[in-house]
């Protein structure tokens, strides 16, 4: 940590033992981020990014999917 005052001095204290096990701790975590949730019970959750990702995939396949049914609904109607 660095002091510096009014004299211009500079003081540095070492906590490399503090900084060293927060950083192994960060480094270790899974890559995570809180995010908000109006209408849900629990509405700050903490959710792991890939597996996030994942599911938003799999909903805009399973909408990509509704939307080509739906397109050809309407392309046979309007043919007949």
């Amino acid at each position: 940590m660095r002091v510096v005052n009014k004299n211009e001095t500079v003081k540095v204290e070492e906590n490399t033992v503090a900084e060293s096990f927060m950083d192994s701790f960060v480094s270790s975590e899974p890559v995570a981020h809180t995010s908000y949730h109006e209408l849900a019970d629990k509405p700050v959750q903490e959710v792991d990014a890939i597996a996030q990702l994942h599911a938003n995939l799999e909903m805009l396949y399973d909408i990509q999917t509704r939307f080509s049914f739906v397109m050809r609904e309407v392309r046979y109607l309007l043919k007949a």
